[in-house]
């Protein structure tokens, strides 16, 4: 099941667009502008975006270029849905990493496009990761693949209890454990090729370290990176073990 935000201005549109998601097992908000979208987003972050790419009082297309300057953001995954886009339309929104969708749309490709929208971010997580792996190490060696495989296993058992203890600290507010625990996390996410929850995990750690109050909503993009990176390593280990 995945987290979907809907931005359709077009009431009849939204509701179907809604329905047929909902249908599919997913968990789904809707909303009739970017002004609006941009207020749930501040407050929960999607797995997916499908968004209409022209609706008066901001564009899709806006919108999604805001998201992509954004750290907390910039990653999330888009599905764009237009009926009267131009080409060069569709080329801005391929720019900015989204997938387009010309309406009106069949329900199985609509579906297909979330799907693969959502997995495109573990897939960039999962070369990262390989190419580490290789440069660890000898991948056609049995030992060593069993070695990678259990510390890739390892990491995705424990880094979401990890995160949750960096998580317990920032509630008590102890800079002290969150610099710590950020660091040793962030440690081990670079060690595995991780490097942006390694990079946002730094930021976390430098803030704390530097005297600068941590809140929690500065750990919401960790948790869909860390979830991204769990995909990914799972994935990786799985490959190790059967080849």
């Amino acid at each position: 099941m995945l987290s979907v935000l809907v931005v359709e201005d077009d009431d009849v549109s939204r509701e179907l667009i809604a329905s047929r998601l909902q249908r599919a097992g997913h968990e789904v908000r809707a909303v009739g502008s970017a002004p609006a979208a941009r207020t749930q987003l501040r407050e929960v972050l999607p797995d997916v975006l499908v968004s209409d790419m022209f609706m008066p009082g901001g564009s899709g297309l806006g919108l999604v270029a805001d998201l992509r300057g954004a750290t907390e953001t910039a990653g999330l995954p888009v599905v764009f849905l237009s009926g009267r886009a131009l080409p060069a339309d569709v080329e801005a929104g391929v720019s900015l990493g989204c997938t387009y969708l010309r309406k009106p749309f069949a329900v199985k490709a609509l579906l297909e496009a979330v799907g693969e929208a959502a997995d495109a971010p573990s897939r960039v997580v999962e070369a990262a990761v390989r190419a580490r792996m290789a440069e660890l190490g000898d991948l056609d060696d049995a030992g060593e693949r069993r070695l990678f495989r259990r510390l890739l296993t390892s990491f995705a058992d424990q880094a979401p209890s990890s995160l949750g203890q960096v998580a317990a600290a920032v509630r008590r507010q102890d800079a002290a454990d969150v610099e710590a625990l950020a660091h040793r996390l962030a440690g081990s996410a670079a060690n595995l090729g991780a490097t942006r929850l390694a990079g946002l995990l730094r930021a976390v750690e430098a803030d704390a370290g530097g005297g600068r109050p941590v809140e929690a909503s500065d750990l919401r993009p960790l948790r869909l990176e860390l979830a991204v990176v769990c995909r990914a390593v799972t994935a990786v280990a799985r490959e190790l073990a059967d080849a």
